[in-house]
């Protein structure tokens, strides 16, 4: 591979006199940039990247923007973190006007990238595994290469899994159930390195050598796109020698790299929850979570919750696991991250709203954690109607009319037990083991036609239609058994 330099001037200066961090400001054609710095965008089978997905409709309007008129520029800086080989030469001093202020240095920036397009796939590979050896222990790279082909068959599949806000009708106290302390002990990083080391030995196949050859570039190019992916490529598309500001990070980690793009774009604008919880649980690895997750705290980012919903949607114990629709590119989960999320936090929310259900009124007084109850509640009532019907726990089509897996019936469904249990005084959260036996108990002989039958009640959102859905559970459970009744005479079931 035949080795292209870029050289640049550039400004180095410390936006802090407290801390040596420093930054590098300078202007290169966004063509060039395209060349050395790669772009770690999300997808469902790479969760290794940070970005969003690049969207062809916003680079079309960013090219014309500039195609428009030849005075229409970006008078903003593009973000990079430099990780590679970049090298700096401290230039010599300028003499300035009396009263002038030297907030800085003058340098040069010498940027050196192989050409990747004429690598074959096994050298950019070789390349990208010995990236990721750097950022994984030593003792998990010698495990997964002790025994590959059974560490990329057990690696948890690499699926995708506003900050949930008041415009999806879900407010800050009803999103408050998470426990911002836990941090993840393991992390997707070691399943992607696991796969990879797979498939450079044979043992796996990957679908698309081009979104491969793209993943690749992203891991071994000496710098990575943290913000302004669009306006790089539409104005290299327009004109190569478009030049853009650059605000560069030398010697960037990927983690300082990731809390950079969640804290510019959360504050611009709001990333939402179900692509952060990707982001945070899914582009780091648990020692690179550690050091970024107590800065995304001070910076008020909502981390707490990705890791929550991370675990429902990947948990072995989990009934929903791979079923959330985390909003990533070429994901298939089908339950909106914003009602799970309501969901989820509804439950950690026992003790505010029904502690009667536990013994002291508090999670702490029962065995195991909150989430093992969650996950035992909803498997006694997957396992109760996924025996009587499979078609219950299948995404909702027209080819399998569901109305069990939907949002507004899962919420519905779940208060339906918390206040019947509560108003009944008999049951109490002890074991997750009893807790779902309690939950499949509950559910035993309900009719599942009540779920496959035609709801013709529109707006069921809404509170009235809540309550309306509310009252057909309720009538129906209270009936089974009664001769000559039947669900469909119910209001759900009508215009």
């Amino acid at each position: 591979m035949a080795d292209k330099t870029y050289i640049y001037e550039a400004y180095r200066y410390q936006p802090r006199a407290d801390n040596n961090q420093t930054i590098l400001q300078f202007v290169a054609p966004a063509s060039e940039i395209r060349e050395w710095a790669g772009v770690p965008r999300k997808a469902f089978d790479y969760q290794h990247g940070f970005q969003r997905s690049l969207s062809p409709q916003r680079v079309t309007e960013v090219s014309r923007y500039f195609a428009e008129d030849p005075r229409n520029v970006s008078p903003t800086s593009v973000v990079v973190g430099f990780t590679g080989d970049v090298k700096l030469e401290v230039l010599p001093d300028r003499k300035l006007p009396p009263g002038a202020r030297n907030l800085g240095d003058p340098v040069l920036i010498q940027v050196t990238v192989p050409d990747y397009s004429e690598a074959p796939i096994e050298e950019l590979t070789t390349l990208a595994l010995r990236k990721l050896e750097d950022r994984l222990s030593v003792t998990t790279v010698a495990v997964i290469k002790a025994d590959v082909q059974t560490a990329a068959a057990e690696a948890s599949e690499l699926q995708d899994a506003d900050t949930v806000d008041e415009s999806f009708g879900i407010t800050a106290e009803e999103t408050a159930g998470v426990d911002e302390s836990v941090v993840p002990d393991r992390s997707y990083l070691e399943d992607f390195y696991a796969q990879l080391l797979a498939y450079s030995q044979g043992y796996v196949t990957w679908p698309s050598e081009k979104q491969l050859r793209e993943v690749l570039y992203s891991i071994i190019k000496p710098a990575i796109i943290v913000d302004g992916q669009h306006r790089i490529f539409g104005a290299a598309n327009i004109d190569q020698d478009l030049r853009l500001s650059v605000c560069a990070l030398p010697a960037a980690t990927w983690a300082e790299s990731v809390f950079q793009f969640v804290v510019i774009n959360q504050k611009a604008k709001p990333i939402k929850p179900a692509f952060l919880s990707s982001i945070v649980a899914t582009s780091l690895s648990a020692d690179e979570i550690t050091q970024v997750y107590g800065r995304l705290k001070e910076s008020h980012v909502d981390v707490g919750r990705a890791h929550t919903m991370e675990q429902v949607n990947t948990d072995s114990r989990s009934p929903f696991k791979g079923m959330i629709d985390f909003e990533v590119e070429g994901s298939d989960g089908f339950l909106q991250f914003p009602g799970m999320s309501k969901l989820v936090s509804e439950f950690f929310n026992i003790p505010r709203s029904h502690p009667v259900l536990l013994p002291t009124g508090q999670w702490d007084g029962v065995t195991g954690e909150w989430i093992e109850h969650f996950f035992a509640l909803w498997m006694g009532v997957r396992k109760t109607f996924e025996n009587a019907d499979s078609r219950l726990w299948k995404q909702p089509t027209d080819a399998n009319p569901n109305n069990l897996l939907k949002i507004v019936t899962l919420q519905e469904v779940q208060r339906f037990m918390l206040d019947t249990w509560a108003d009944s005084r008999f049951i109490q959260f002890t074991t997750p083991q009893e807790t779902e036996a309690h939950a499949a108990k509950f559910w035993d002989e309900f009719p599942t036609a009540f779920f496959t039958d035609e709801w013709r009640k529109k707006g069921l959102q809404t509170s009235v239609g809540r309550s309306i859905l509310r009252t057909a559970l309720t009538e129906t459970r209270r009936s089974m058994g009664r001769k000559n009744w039947g669900h469909r005479r119910l209001g759900l079931f009508s215009e």
